[in-house]
C-alpha cells in the first residue's frame, strides 16, 4: 500500500490539530488517569503545534450533546465523545489532524509531512481486527486501523465528516463492535481510493499484544485499558511519566 506521503514538506498555517477533552474526560480510567492527560499529554501536543506553527483546537463542549442530547448511537458515552471530532472536520484548513488526548508527542517529533487523502496507523493483530474481518467477510491480510491519530486532507475530511454525521442521523451503527473505531474502519473499507496507511511512528502503541517495536516514535499512544493501567501504575509507584517515555524511546530495540 502506498505511504500517502510525498516530499515531506512542512505544512505551516495550513494544518489544524484537534483534540477532545469533555467533562470528566473522554478516556477510560480514574481521576489519576486524567491528571497526566491534562498536565503532560495535551500540553505536549500544544507545544508541538506552537513549534511548527499549526492551528490547535481543544474541544471541551459537546456538539453532539447540544444537537442530539441522548447518547444512544455508540456503545458508551465516552465513545460518543470520541465521535465528537467529526463535527469539527469541516473547517478552513487544508489539513486536519485528530489526536486522542492520551497521546504524547515527543519534543523532537518530526513535522507533519505533506500527504493526500485519509491516513491511519494499522493496529496490531487482535480481537477487534478479527471481528472486523469476520463481520465484513474480509481476508486475513486486511488491516484494521486505529482512529486515535487520523490525518485528513481537506477533501477527505469533508467526505469523512458527511459520512459520519449521516451514519449518526440514520442510526446506522457499525457491525461487530459498536465503537467509533469500528465505524472508521467501515468508512475505510468503503473508501479505499482515498485511504493510505500511516507509519507506526505517528501512533506508537507498543503495549498492545503483537505490537512491533520501532526506533524513533513521534507520537506515543497510551491506548485502551492497557495504556490507562500503565499510567496509573506509574503514578502509584511514583515513576515520572516523562522519564518513562524517554526510557521507552531511548531503549535499543532488538
Amino acid at each position: 500500500m502506498e505511504t500517502g506521503f510525498s516530499s515531506g514538506i512542512e505544512m505551516k498555517n495550513k494544518t489544524l490539530i484537534i483534540q477532545i477533552d469533555i467533562g470528566r474526560g473522554t478516556q477510560w480510567g480514574t481521576a489519576n488517569t486524567i491528571d497526566p492527560i491534562r498536565n503532560i499529554f495535551i500540553p505536549s501536543v500544544k507545544n508541538y503545534c506552537s513549534k511548527h506553527n499549526y492551528g490547535y483546537s481543544l474541544i471541551t463542549k459537546s456538539e453532539y450533546d447540544i444537537k442530539y442530547g441522548t447518547y444512544d448511537f455508540l456503545g458508551s458515552v465516552n465513545k460518543h465523545y470520541s465521535f465528537e471530532r467529526y463535527f469539527h472536520f469541516k473547517n478552513e484548513y487544508d489539513f486536519t489532524i485528530y489526536i486522542d488526548n492520551d497521546v504524547y508527542i515527543y519534543p523532537d517529533a518530526d513535522p507533519i509531512p505533506h500527504f493526500k487523502g485519509l491516513m491511519n496507523v494499522k493496529e496490531p493483530e487482535g480481537n477487534s481486527s478479527k471481528i472486523f474481518r469476520q463481520v465484513n467477510n474480509l481476508g486475513e491480510n486486511f488491516g484494521y486501523y486505529n482512529s486515535g491519530v487520523t490525518f485528513c486532507d481537506k477533501s477527505s475530511a469533508n467526505i469523512l465528516a458527511d459520512y459520519m454525521i449521516k451514519r449518526l442521523n440514520d442510526k446506522n451503527r457499525p457491525k461487530g463492535k459498536n465503537s467509533d473505531n469500528m465505524l472508521l474502519n467501515e468508512f475505510i473499507l468503503e473508501n479505499l481510493d482515498i485511504f493510505n496507511e500511516l507509519g507506526g511512528e505517528w501512533n506508537y502503541m507498543p503495549f498492545l499484544p503483537n505490537a512491533k517495536k520501532i526506533q524513533k516514535p513521534n507520537f506515543f499512544h497510551f491506548v485502551g485499558i492497557i495504556g490507562k493501567e500503565i499510567i496509573n501504575k506509574l503514578q502509584l509507584n511514583q515513576i515520572s511519566v516523562i522519564e518513562f517515555l524517554k526510557e521507552i524511546k531511548n531503549k535499543k530495540q532488538l
